[in-house]
């Protein structure tokens, strides 16, 4: 008789229980700050339909003056909000730099209060630990 291959025939069952812990810590950071100007005949361009505020025409929450090239640039996931004579406005309807806020419309008048709030999040801050507490039971069965 030839010789044949004997192969070995194993099954192997495992059980796993128990738990993980995991614990998040997160610090939401929300800097905001306001910045207010009066509108001024001069600023207000009705050939282009819009009207452009430099940053120096805006006091901030404690009535200092910006300086020039001081209106915050906001990073990915912050905002700011514009509020004209009062008023909350479309997020289409203007666009903020550091040295000016253009309004798309020139139908404001001479002294029309606006503000602009803006919110930075980049201080925001999040933290994960996790604490395994396993086990494993494999059975083999041959």
């Amino acid at each position: 008789m030839p010789p044949s291959l004997i192969k070995l025939f194993v099954t192997a069952s495992s059980v796993v229980a128990g738990t993980v812990t995991t614990v998040t810590t997160t610090t939401v950071d929300d800097n905001v700050r306001r910045y207010h100007a009066v509108v001024t005949l001069g600023m207000i361009n009705g050939t282009a339909g819009t009207t452009t505020i430099p940053d120096t025409s805006f006091l901030d929450d404690s009535g200092t003056a910006v300086a020039a090239g001081a209106l915050p640039v906001l990073p990915a996931g912050g905002y700011y909000s514009l509020y004209i004579n009062g008023v909350l406005q479309e997020g289409d309807l203007s666009a903020l730099s550091t040295t000016e806020l253009v309004i798309v419309s020139a139908a404001l008048l001479p002294g029309t209060p606006v503000i602009i709030e803006t919110h930075d999040y980049s201080g925001t801050t999040s933290a994960s630990a996790s604490t395994p507490a396993l086990t494993v039971t494999t059975t083999m069965n041959t």
